[in-house]
């Protein structure tokens, strides 16, 4: 599996609200459903950023196709170092449909954040230990391949 890693520069640099904005504007640079989504959620992905989750893990990125994206946000004194290596991503990992995001969250909050993130199907909330699974990965038009070797065996 491919994965692709941002860092993105926090407080002091940006508030966690305009840290929010500025993975917003990596994820979905253009007007469209995606945007309208992640600005849809700017509250609690506001708060996980304020309580520095995202600094010790990651916000997770399942596209509909292509590699996974992990963005950790930059806090203190080495946010100020880290805005000179924020690179923007080379495709638009949310232009097609069956994406997901899920964010990380402590154990205190996590009921809070679920109930906020309510009627927002593409994004979910896990623990800061907890890993997003691969079979979370929405692929609305994949195809799998099977190989049957029992086949294979008889030629």
């Amino acid at each position: 599996m491919s994965v692709i890693a941002r860092r993105i520069a926090s407080v002091p640099y940006r508030t966690s609200s305009q840290t929010w904005q500025a993975i917003v504007d990596l994820l979905a640079p253009d007007t469209g459903p995606a945007r309208t989504a992640l600005l849809a959620v700017a509250g609690p992905g506001s708060m996980i950023i304020a309580e520095e989750y995202t600094s010790s893990a990651a916000i997770v990125v399942l596209p509909a196709t292509g590699p996974r994206i992990r963005i950790r946000t930059v806090h203190g004194s080495d946010a100020l170092d880290a805005v000179q290596s924020e690179t923007p991503l080379t495709s638009r990992p949310l232009d097609e449909p069956g994406w997901h995001l899920s964010l990380p969250c402590a154990e205190d909050d996590l009921d809070e954040l679920r109930t906020a993130l309510a009627g927002h199907p593409q994004f979910s909330v896990r623990a800061l230990d907890d890993d997003v699974p691969d079979d979370t990965r929405a692929h609305a038009r994949a195809s799998r391949i099977v190989i049957n070797t029992d086949e294979l065996e008889l030629s």
